[in-house]
């Protein structure tokens, strides 16, 4: 038996928001790294297969993601099978109908399919309007794009930041963002709720204090705050690290679970490990990253490269290989490329050189 066939209740509003959240993202960013994420994020748990299902029906999902998702996940996502209270029969009667005849509820404005049905067939219709209704009702739509998933009743307003950026944003609630650099966040906040989905890199949040609490959404889990400071980083592989650096916050999980954040301890999950776990060492101190600051008590010469790079309009490249496996340690601006260069060579004696494509370090 499947898990959407043995189903009794409707998912909760936190799992239908992530499972739109992933449709949003393979729409905008159908990359490798985003459907292995889906598959991981889908296997995690029945709750989390039974919102995707359902946000399968109930959103206008591009024909092209719809295929992707059904592709990556194994499966089809039928209207009625995926659907709470609809039985195996009702299924049946639908397959017995004329094709290309239109399904489930009707957009405003557009009239209702003329469609011969005896009394059985008729039973049948309702019911399936009865449980697409459900299912609307429980994401609030009556039209429901992808984006209404995302953000209704109010309006998602998107902060991105390019290469080698970082941005401060003030919201309307009095809350700040700081967007490292190649980071997208998306923001909502209406009369009852603030909500901020984190679709890459890396956002300080400056939560001011509200009744509303101030969720924010990564990796499939959400930090809620009511008044602190909290950093959130996403990376490509769609691993999660969250740090509380002032105030109080919350990690809550897909089972409904909440874990007390404690200020720089950092918690870390990810599609491979879903479970949040301590960092109890963290390789690098990085309260400062909105200066351009890290701190590292030892860090492979290779990795402290890659960092700086992100903030480099010229990357740094290192000529031999083995240079990558050097130790370094010490605390780097890495905003300034040309100094960071300086300053990383002199402890190991090495050359710097500028051409066209970089800055390159040999011995």
């Amino acid at each position: 038996m499947t898990d959407e066939a043995s189903h009794d209740d409707l998912p909760s509003s936190p799992l239908l928001r992530q499972a739109a959240g992933w449709i949003s993202d393979l729409s905008s960013d159908p990359s490798e790294q985003n459907i292995a994420g889906l598959k991981a994020w889908y296997a995690a748990s029945p709750e989390n297969r039974k919102a995707f299902a359902s946000v399968m029906f109930s959103a206008d999902v591009p024909n092209a993601i719809r295929a992707m998702s059904e592709a990556a996940l194994g499966r089809k996502f039928d209207i009625l099978a995926d659907l709470p209270g609809v039985s195996p029969e009702m299924s049946q009667d639908r397959e017995g109908q004329a094709q290309g005849a239109p399904w489930g509820p009707r957009r405003p404005g557009t009239a209702e399919p003329s469609r011969r049905v005896g009394n059985g067939g008729r039973k049948t219709w309702f019911a399936t309007a009865a449980a697409a209704a459900i299912a609307a009702a429980a994401i609030g739509l009556t039209s429901n794009p992808i984006s209404d998933l995302v953000a209704s009743p109010a309006t998602a307003e998107s902060f991105r930041t390019g290469h080698a950026e970082i941005r401060s944003y003030s919201l309307s609630d009095g809350t700040d963002i700081t967007l490292d650099s190649d980071s997208r966040v998306e923001i909502t906040i209406d009369r009852t709720r603030r909500h901020a989905r984190l679709h890459k890199g890396r956002a300080r949040f400056i939560v001011k204090a509200d009744p509303r609490p101030f969720a924010i959404e990564a990796g499939g889990k959400e930090v809620v705050s009511k008044a602190g400071t909290v950093d959130v980083e996403l990376d490509a592989a769609r691993r999660a690290d969250v740090r509380l650096r002032a105030g109080s916050a919350d990690l809550r999980t897909d089972a409904g679970t909440t874990k007390a954040l404690v200020i720089n301890q950092p918690i870390v999950y990810s599609p491979e490990n879903v479970t949040p776990t301590v960092l109890a060492a963290p390789p690098a101190d990085t309260r400062d990253w909105p200066a351009g600051w890290v701190e590292y008590r030892t860090v492979a010469l290779g990795t402290l490269i890659e960092q700086a790079n992100r903030y480099a309009k010229s990357p740094i490249i290192l000529d031999d290989p083995g240079l990558s496996n050097l130790q370094a340690t010490g605390r780097f601006r890495l905003l300034d490329t040309e100094a960071f260069a300086k300053h990383i060579t002199e402890p190991f004696g090495l050359r710097v050189s500028r051409r066209s494509d970089g800055i390159h370090l040999s011995r």
